[in-house]
Parts: structure tokens; sequence; C-alpha cells
């Protein structure tokens, strides 16, 4: 299965970043990011993401760009 996911970062303070992902067919979710820890908690699940996979894929690139240092305005998951 193809996946295409838009991450996009909605809010970022001292202590975490939230982002709002995205898929193809214009479903969102929300999750945060503890810029000291690194854990991710989901806010907000995507409708129809019962199995996760939208939210999984796009908490990887995130936590795959934390551990490079950054932090982005904008990403994606293509695969």
């Amino acid at each position: 299965m193809a996946f295409y996911i838009k991450i996009q970062k909605a809010f970022e303070d001292d202590a975490i970043a939230r982002y709002v992902f995205e898929s193809d067919q214009s479903r969102k979710g929300l999750f945060e990011l503890n810029k000291k820890t690194g854990e991710i908690s989901l806010i907000e699940p995507m409708p129809n993401d019962e199995q996760s996979n939208c939210f999984n894929r796009a908490a990887t690139k995130i936590m795959r760009e934390w551990r490079e240092g950054r932090l982005p305005e904008m990403t994606e998951w293509a695969s």
C-alpha cells in the first residue's frame, strides 16, 4: 500500500512542537513532540486511521528529524 502524508508544524514553544499530519485523502490528525525527551503523543487521531499507519509514519519522520537536530516547518512521508 502506498502512502503520502504531509506533515506541517502547527505550534512550537520551548517545550513542545505540534504537527498536523494529512493524508492524500485530506484526512488530518495532530500529534505533539516533547522537544527534550523526543516522546511523541497523539493528540487528535486521523479519521479512519484505525491501525495508526499514517500517525506512525508521520511520527517516525519527525522523530528522525528531531534526532538530527531539526524540527521542520513542513515535510512529508512518501512510500
